[in-house]
């Protein structure tokens, strides 16, 4: 143990040094290489026009904001409380008061601020790692986590890029902190609690989950393309997954077949502490069955019957996100003296003919090797046989989500479908409805036999990562620098907030009229309506402040 814990260790600590000192690059290379700006704007210049914001999509994310003005852009991030001052580098770090004439902070909203683009950056989940590798910033990332799929990510395991594992067994917490501390931004996920989020000051929330349809969460793309000055790609990444998901929806098939999420959960129940069989009705999981033309199974109708039944919210915080329907075992102990099996089979033989409707099964159950998992292993979890009458039985139309992995068995599912759900829909009508004109992508079927085919390795990446390569530095992320603004109108918005304590603000913005040099390529589906999670017009930040003053005079 000693042995593999010094071998990790140094490991660690050169793909670290290698990292650290990749993303030290100094600022006057940055200026030359036009990532960074250290000239004086004039009051009618901002590094920000129209065309190299991030644009809205009126049906789509709710979760966060990001309004621009000339040297900074600000997202606010709605679950977690909390607001991101990105300043253009180069530049000056705007005061408190000069954010808050952009946008004010929120109550018990904490502020962070950071020098954009970043140079470095860790993702402690998988799902935030598909915006960056679609992106193209997989030099700027220093550590991911050991069940990362991508091969660019596998690559930089391979050169001792993995997080500290908390759940080893020679886990180090200080060098988990060490590498926290090491890189511009620590991009985290987290649920009701986000105080530790919260107190680390380059923690960045990113609710992309959390949200309520699979666009939804593909428009963090944007999100994460802010810290990177990539809001451009953003826009023309998340237009093509659009409308390649409208473009993979299929409604051929009649009848439709009724589809169930389905799982045997140790943490299931009201209080997440039970060992329960759980249908999942996720917003997006019914959208994806929905648009792949199918029916969702109406868990509320069908198992609110039944004894352990219970039902909470899919996501905390957002109740449009779908609900989780459990039944727990602990209601079919017949006596003291049953053993877990027993239980299990008793519970199984109520809850099971309660899917008697459902056509297809999407089994979740959690597999350490998704090779093994087989039909008998989803038969023996549920308590079922061969020869149940159950339709999804009988038709051998038992799916699950493991047919793209990696070579270390994590499940892409978690990570390349978040930023591309038309991929996700389209292995589905593949799956459900076996449509060839459709690819196989995620999905396959267990109880047909088929396995984990869509392998992805290290080998497949192409890209130079500086954590793999001493010499290696990241490509420059280069902007146009200061476009000339004619600011002539002043426009009042008011964005409305989904939290429970209300963040809605008047913001005095100015709407630009004519920019330099021409904007006629942005597109022209801009939302201002205030009730979205994009503020669109440049704000002139000198104007923005005499505007706020004859407003507070009036």
């Amino acid at each position: 143990m000693a042995q593999r814990q010094l071998l990790k260790a140094i490991a660690a600590l050169a793909a670290t040094a290698r990292s650290v000192v990749a993303t030290q690059v100094s600022l006057s290379a940055r200026v030359d290489a036009k990532e960074c700006w250290d000239v004086q704007l004039s009051s009618e210049q901002t590094f920000y026009p129209s065309k190299f914001q991030a644009h809205s999509s009126s049906d789509m994310a709710d979760l966060f904001e990001i309004i621009y003005a000339d040297t900074f852009k600000v997202i606010v991030s709605k679950l977690a409380k909390e607001q991101y001052v990105l300043t253009q580098c180069g530049q000056n770090q705007p005061t408190d008061a000069e954010v808050e004439t952009v946008a004010a902070l929120g109550t018990d909203y904490v502020r962070k601020h950071f020098s954009v683009p970043i140079q470095s950056a860790m993702a402690m989940s998988t799902v935030q790692l598909g915006f960056m590798d679609a992106l193209g910033v997989q030099d700027r990332v220093s550590f991911v986590g050991g069940y990362a799929s991508g091969p660019c990510w596998q690559k930089a395991l391979g050169c001792g890029a993995a997080i500290e594992d908390s759940w080893a067994a020679d886990f180090n917490a200080t060098h988990l902190a060490w590498q926290k501390g090491s890189v511009d931004v620590v991009f985290v996920d987290c649920g009701s609690d986000c105080s530790s989020v919260n107190s680390m000051a380059n923690g960045v929330h990113v609710p992309t989950t959390q949200e309520d349809g699979a666009l939804a969460n593909a428009e963090y793309i944007k999100y994460i393309g802010a810290f990177f000055n990539k809001e451009p790609e953003a826009n023309d990444l998340f237009a093509a997954t659009k409308l390649a998901y409208n473009q993979a929806a299929s409604g051929a098939a009649d009848p439709k077949p009724v589809v169930a999420w389905l799982s045997y959960s140790t943490y299931g129940g009201p209080n997440s502490n039970e060992p329960a069989f759980v249908v999942s009705q996720a917003a997006y999981k019914m959208g994806l069955v929905t648009d792949a033309g199918g029916v969702n199974f109406d868990a509320a109708a069908e198992l609110a019957a039944l004894p352990g039944f219970s039902v909470k919210d899919a996501v905390w915080g957002n109740p449009a996100a779908g609900k989780t329907y459990s039944v727990v075992l602990s209601a079919y102990n017949g006596s003291d003296s049953n053993t877990m099996e027993d239980v299990k089979a008793n519970a199984s033989a109520h809850v099971m003919p309660a899917l008697g409707s459902v056509d297809i099964v999407i089994d979740e159950n959690y597999a350490y090797d998704p090779s093994a998992y087989t039909y008998e292993s989803f038969l023996t979890s549920f308590g079922l046989t061969n020869s149940s009458n159950l339709t999804f039985v009988k038709n051998q139309m038992v799916l699950r989500l493991d047919r793209t992995i990696s070579a270390g068995n994590g499940l892409d599912w978690f990570e390349s479908r978040i930023a591309k759900p038309d991929w996700a829909l389209e292995g589905l009508a593949y799956a459900m409805h076996e449509d060839q004109s459709k690819r196989a992508k995620y999905f396959r079927n267990v109880a047909k036999g088929e396995t984990p085919d869509q392998v992805l390795t290290a080998e497949m990446c192409k890209a130079t990562l500086p954590v793999c390569e001493a010499e290696a530095v990241a490509e420059a992320i280069a902007i146009e620098g200061p476009t000339t603004v004619n600011s002539t109108t002043v426009k009042s918005t008011t964005e409305k907030s989904t939290t429970e304590k209300s963040t809605t603000e008047e913001s005095t913005t100015v709407k630009s009229t004519t920019e330099t040099p021409d904007d006629t390529d942005a597109p022209d589906d801009k939302d201002v309506s205030g009730t979205h999670s994009f503020v669109l017009p440049t704000v002139g930040l000198a104007a923005a402040v005499a505007a706020a003053a004859l407003a507070g005079s009036a």
